[in-house]
């Protein structure tokens, strides 16, 4: 019985460990260098609300680099279409 009881507790606690890190909080693409896409390329998009920004519709606005290791990696962020924002000063 007690080896069991010591069993079932050994679960628990593995998978209370996997648990956490199962649901460990992703950081949102919103905080990452957001870029758009203009014949095949991404550039830079700037600032949201500055620079640029997504008006709704269909289709991807704004793209990030999820693996900073592969600069090739690019996926969707923002939906709608890309619009820069020009300011009358």
């Amino acid at each position: 019985m007690v080896k069991i009881k010591w069993a079932f507790i050994s679960m628990a606690i593995i998978f209370a460990v996997f648990g956490a890190f199962a649901t460990k909080p992703q950081a949102s693409c919103d905080s990452q260098t957001q870029y758009f896409q203009f014949a095949g390329s991404y550039y830079p998009a700037g600032t949201y609300g500055v620079d640029y920004t997504c008006l709704s519709g269909p289709g991807t606005c704004t793209w990030y680099n999820p693996n900073p290791y592969n600069p090739n990696s690019f996926s969707p962020c923002k939906t709608g279409t890309f619009q820069f924002v020009f300011l009358n000063k």
